[in-house]
């Protein structure tokens, strides 16, 4: 009966509830970092053990797969760019910078588990099933935050990421199971492109119901987030998703919907009304007349409260956020809100990024160098691992874009052909995230990319 189960078929089924559901609470700190070792680490560790006790017995197999010379490549990349900070610029502890390589590897190896997790087609549709069921999960943890006062483990700040049970208010957004807004954005973002090509492509009734539902769901948790970029970057990758896939009337709907979210959400209209002013006036202020000098932002105290008894809440005390809450206003500071977030991104974080690359254009300053947010994922891989990991990074998604050139071009009708192009979509929503958020650190979402990048490319892979 078990003789032809395959046990990543398991492991990939844990893996795709347990990461976006557990909430991330601390097991072991890290001395220099607020980044602590969590559950999600020992599970994924245990996974990769696993896996490379089948690569044992099957000789490394995975090495016969077409794209992981690139991988070993951008492994190279870090590895000299690791060396590099601790031997010559020593940027920061050594701990620190090895820590941050590691956490790279460790986010990397879940696309090599789970090609070994799908052998055949029937394979994706166990893989939507589960994905579909971490969707549930979310939602009623989400709507218990927003509504029943479930509390919130937040990484936002030093303080919390020490495993602190906090309190929204009726102005703090949505995390979910989540370190913070921004990461249940970007997760809900990729995810529901996913689910609403499913929804219309599949001939399955008992299928398409369950994905329709669970995609307008998913959908308000995502406008309940407020985030900007997250949304705009899933309303553009599923009107070109549909288009590739010949769906061109969803467009209508789709957007209809995105549109009516926004003009409905206070918490949403509010800030993309105050974006252009903001925008226009760092503009103004970034004319290069002078070089950018960082200067300090004053962070605002969060509305978000430490659990001390029923009833009773009180204040922490600020410190500086990987995501300063910005947003974490009400709508009458909106403007204020924008502006200051277009402060800390244009006049801190990225200069920072530029320093860094200017200092060791080839190899970067080392990963975690330049701290914890830069709020940009391309200038961060300029900054912390050079030209050297940004190109060999960049090309493993260059690869996947240029095998699906021919299937862009004939439009197949296929499902394997299908499921490819709406993995492209995901890649190209990525690519959008990736210019206002770290996308890539953010471990929840990081984890679910190389996921979904394994699965992209197992569908080229495949025999239809």
């Amino acid at each position: 009966m078990f003789k032809n189960l395959n046990p990543f078929r398991i492991i990939l089924a844990v893996l795709i509830l347990f990461i976006p559901l557990y909430p991330k609470f601390p097991l072991i700190s890290v001395n220099g970092t607020y980044v602590a070792i969590r559950l999600d680490d020992i599970v994924v560790a245990l996974c990769f053990l696993s896996w490379f006790i089948y690569q044992i017995k099957n000789r490394f197999s995975f090495f016969k797969h077409k794209i992981t010379p690139l991988f070993i490549a951008y492994f190279i990349a870090i590895l000299i760019s690791t060396l590099n900070a601790i031997l010559v610029y020593q940027t920061s502890k050594p701990s620190i910078l090895l820590l941050n390589a590691f956490r790279r590897f460790e986010y990397i190896s879940l696309f090599f588990i789970t090609i070994e997790g799908i052998k055949n087609i029937k394979d994706y549709l166990y893989v939507y099933i589960f994905s579909l069921l971490a969707i549930v999960g979310i939602a009623v943890y989400g709507y218990g935050q927003k509504f029943l006062q479930f509390p919130v483990i937040s990484t936002m700040n030093e303080e919390f990421s020490k495993g602190q049970l906090l309190q929204m208010n009726v102005w703090t957004r949505i995390s979910s199971t989540f370190a913070g807004h921004y990461d249940l954005a970007s997760y809900l973002s990729l995810i529901l492109i996913i689910v609403a090509s499913i929804a219309i492509i599949t001939k399955k009734t008992w299928l398409k119901i369950p994905s329709f539902i669970l995609f307008l769901i998913g959908f308000h948790l995502l406008t309940l987030t407020a985030s900007r970029v997250s949304i705009f970057s899933f309303w553009g990758a599923i009107i070109i998703c549909f288009i590739l896939l010949r769906r061109y009337l969803w467009i209508i709907p789709i957007s209809i919907l995105v549109i009516f979210s926004i003009v409905n959400s206070k918490d949403l209209n509010q800030r993309l009304l105050a974006t252009i002013p903001a925008l226009k006036i760092q503009l103004e202020k970034n004319k290069p007349t002078t070089a950018p000098t960082p200067t300090t932002v004053p962070i605002p105290t969060p509305v978000i409260a430490i659990i001390t008894k029923p009833g009773k809440y009180v204040s922490p005390t600020p410190t500086v956020f990987r995501h300063p809450p910005v947003e974490e206003v009400t709508p009458a500071d909106a403007d204020a809100g924008v502006a200051r977030s277009g402060e800390i991104r244009f006049n801190v974080e990225w200069p920072r990024a530029i320093t860094a690359f200017k200092k060791s254009p080839l190899t970067g300053t080392g990963l975690g160098s330049i701290t914890l947010a830069t709020d940009n994922d391309y200038l961060r891989s300029l900054g912390e691992s050079g030209l050297f990991g940004f190109l060999t990074f960049l090309v493993i998604f260059v690869y996947l874009f240029i095998r699906t050139i021919p299937l862009i071009i004939k439009r197949p009708t296929d499902l394997k052909s299908q499921l490819a192009l709406i993995f492209f979509s995901v890649m190209i929503c990525i690519w959008a995230n990736a210019v206002f958020i770290d996308i890539f650190e953010a471990s929840k979402v990081a984890y679910t990319i190389w996921i979904i990048m394994a699965l992209y490319y197992q569908s080229l892979e495949l025999k239809k």
